[in-house]
């Protein structure tokens, strides 16, 4: 058939859970825990290259942040002060929690790490007191949380046009940090150039809810053409630390992203997305891989420099510890992460 597919009932506005965006949350989840995973991966003998590979987490977690958003703010509905306080309960007391943890692990069972009360209470309230936090692997949590403020208070202007303005807004900052000589560190953290990949998820989204890409081309072309934006993508970011290493990250990783995402968004316009009960409940524990995957990789590579970087041990835990990480996780969604938000929303929810 070469009729053109206009399925407008699955035009992004009228979707209110996407099932290809949530798996690719899983897999940047577990991309970044393999970057904290420099020691194992180094005494398994693995060509460094190839752990590089997996910083395409972040960026793909920073992207599907912004798509994500817009469609919340976009769609449902929601309003400024509405999202904004559902973003906080879920995010704040469960890093409060992970952060005072990591600031006892470090200080008490890791003699290397030692941390004061002073950026114990600069992490908490969400202030880098240098590149990192005390959960250094939670520093894109709190780009997250910038660019979460940002995006409510365009809101507040303006409804209709908010998420544009935020986008164009985070581009001004992360042009504003490029070309200043500021070298504050808050100031170099919060106009961190990889505040762009947010404006890009904020215009897939309306690229996607707009119905002009893929529709307009027969079924077996906007497939083909879904896919070949995904496999350009994947190809990149793989590529990207043997071929062009030294390429601005914007361009080696939060474009390509960017165009993955695009591609998985119009396959499952198109029709074509993974609707796995499994994966979905996984996805829904992705803020609790991101934020206690440090904890277990610590533990492996503990284990592994008490093995004598042992590569036997060290091979069998590059999968043992994403499997162990999941346990954890789970138990953390399933235990803290739920009850905490129900009970916080039902405080804190408007009646």
């Amino acid at each position: 058939m070469n009729a053109e597919y206009h399925p407008a009932a699955r035009t992004a506005g009228a979707r209110r859970f996407w099932h290809n965006p949530q798996l690719l949350r899983l897999i940047s989840a577990y991309a970044i825990g393999y970057i904290h995973m420099s020691g194992v991966v180094s005494a398994a003998h693995i060509e460094p290259g190839v752990l590089d590979i997996f910083r395409f987490g972040t960026d793909l977690f920073m992207v599907l942040a912004g798509f994500l958003t817009a469609h919340v703010l976009g769609n449902n509905g929601r309003s400024a002060g509405a999202y904004l306080r559902t973003r906080l309960i879920r995010i704040v007391p469960l890093y409060w929690g992970v952060t005072i943890l990591a600031f006892l692990v470090e200080n008490y069972a890791m003699k290397s790490h030692q941390r004061t009360l002073s950026e114990l209470f600069m992490s908490l309230a969400f202030v880098p007191f240098g590149p990192y936090p005390i959960l250094y692997p939670t520093w894109t949590l709190l780009v997250i949380v910038e660019f979460s403020l940002i995006i409510a208070a365009f809101q507040l202007v303006n409804v209709k046009y908010g998420i544009l303005y935020s986008a164009a807004f985070a581009v001004l900052l992360a042009v504003a940090g490029e070309t200043s000589s500021i070298e504050n560190p808050i100031f170099v953290f919060y106009t961190n150039p990889i505040l762009i990949d947010f404006a890009f998820g904020i215009v897939i989204f309306k690229l996607s809810n707009s119905g002009l890409f893929p529709f307009k081309l027969p079924r077996s072309g906007a497939v083909t053409l879904a896919a070949a934006a995904v496999a350009f993508g994947a190809l990149a970011a793989v590529l990207r630390p043997f071929c062009w290493p030294a390429l601005p990250r914007l361009l080696a990783l939060g474009m390509p992203m960017s165009v993955l995402l695009l591609g998985v968004v119009a396959l499952e316009q198109i029709g074509v997305f993974s609707d796995s009960k499994l994966l979905n409940f996984l996805a829904k524990c992705t803020y609790a891989i991101y934020l206690t995957h440090w904890f277990v990789a610590i533990v492996s590579e503990k284990l592994v420099a008490e093995s004598g970087d042992s590569a036997r041990l060290a091979s069998v835990l590059l999968f043992v510890t994403p499997m162990a990480v999941t346990c954890v996780s789970v138990l953390v969604y399933l235990f803290a992460e739920v009850p905490l938000t129900r009970y916080l929303s039902g405080r804190f929810t408007d009646s």
